[in-house]
């Protein structure tokens, strides 16, 4: 470094503390919170069906490399944003699970039917099923095969190949994260 020159440093994947996020992130993740609260479960919960919820998701969120630390949820209309989340990452696993016939379609977690208490207990006993079931627990913890995940993710030459300018392609992996 010549004497004299400021020295830049860059972080990656780190914003300086303070600074405002890109308008293009900002939009990315409000609109992935309003797809979120979209899809989150709406009804009359009550503590009698959430507290029990509460407990199955702390007992199967170690199994996704998560601290078994959600709080209870007070009486509610709508479950929250990040309970919903929590609620589609271990329905998604499910649906993979089923599609390779490790689970029983009848193990499938559909957020659209959660509707009162007594669905809330319903996926309640799933979640207890699912943390103490050795074939679902061995399923989390395999690799995602080589040729599942270049499926699902497009890079810079898919990008161009489908026709994507730079900010689509942007807006696209902002949304899968």
């Amino acid at each position: 470094m010549e004497k004299g020159k400021p020295m830049i440093m860059i972080g990656i994947g780190s914003r300086p503390e303070g600074e405002p996020l890109g308008k293009e992130y900002e939009e990315a993740e409000e609109s992935d919170k309003e797809m979120m609260m979209a899809m989150a479960p709406k009804g009359n919960f009550t503590s009698r069906g959430l507290a029990p919820l509460v407990r199955a998701t702390n007992k199967i969120l170690p199994l996704f490399g998560q601290s078994p630390d959600y709080p209870m949820v007070e009486d509610t209309k709508q479950l929250p944003e990040d309970f919903t989340r929590i609620l589609a990452m271990v329905a998604g696993a499910v649906e993979e699970a089923i599609a390779a016939e490790v689970l029983e379609p009848e193990m499938a977690i559909l957020l659209e039917t959660i509707k009162d208490d007594s669905a809330l207990m319903a996926v309640a006993g799933k979640l207890e099923m699912l943390s103490k079931m050795k074939e679902f627990k061995k399923f989390l913890s395999e690799p995602v095969e080589e040729e599942e995940s270049m499926g699902q993710s497009v890079g810079q030459e898919g990008a161009e190949e489908m026709g994507m300018s730079p900010e689509e392609e942007d807006a696209l992996m902002m949304g899968r994260m």
